[in-house]
């Protein structure tokens, strides 16, 4: 198979498994809580991308991934194109320069970027407005983290697929 084809192909996959995921994390997850909370796989998915794929591709995933995010999760302030982008970015560049890609790596890292974004969201919604105390806002976030790493799995291990698809296509 033609290389470029065999990579339009690979991010045209990711981009299908983000859609699904997208469609649940709207029309889905809503309806299912735990600890009082529903999950947020969104920002997760995005940075296993990073993890597998570096921090370019990550990244310029990412910009993708947080328009989609913005877009179905009024309203649209941009935060999660910004962060995406840039955790992208970094994740993807320590995984390549320090650690393994592995699923370990993937939930901790990805688990790692949903605790910032959800500092952000709680600091810049919440905390400044005075809309809410931090004493309320800690454990609400870390139950949607704890939720949201229940699921790592389930969203990880199609993205690797994705990987390991375009691993053997570059192969050949």
């Amino acid at each position: 198979m033609n290389h470029t084809y065999g990579k339009i192909v690979k991010w045209l996959l990711y981009l299908l498994v983000y859609a699904v995921w997208a469609v649940l994390q709207t029309n889905v997850l809503p309806a299912i809580s735990l600890f009082g909370v529903h999950p947020n796989i969104l920002p997760v998915a995005a940075a296993m991308v990073a993890v597998l794929e570096g921090g370019v591709p990550g990244a310029l995933f990412g910009v993708c991934a947080g328009l989609c995010c913005d877009a179905l999760m009024p309203p649209f302030h941009a935060i999660h194109t910004i962060w995406f982008f840039l955790s992208g970015l970094l994740i993807g560049q320590l995984v390549a320069a320090l650690f393994k890609k592995s699923f370990v790596t993937a939930a901790l890292c990805s688990l790692a970027s949903l605790a910032v974004l959800d500092f952000w969201l709680m600091l810049f919604f919440f905390l400044i407005p005075g809309r809410a105390g931090l004493t309320v806002l800690m454990p609400v976030a870390l139950s949607e983290i704890a939720f949201s790493a229940l699921l790592t799995p389930l969203i990880y291990w199609p993205l690797r697929a994705v990987s390991r698809r375009g691993e053997e296509e570059e192969e050949e």
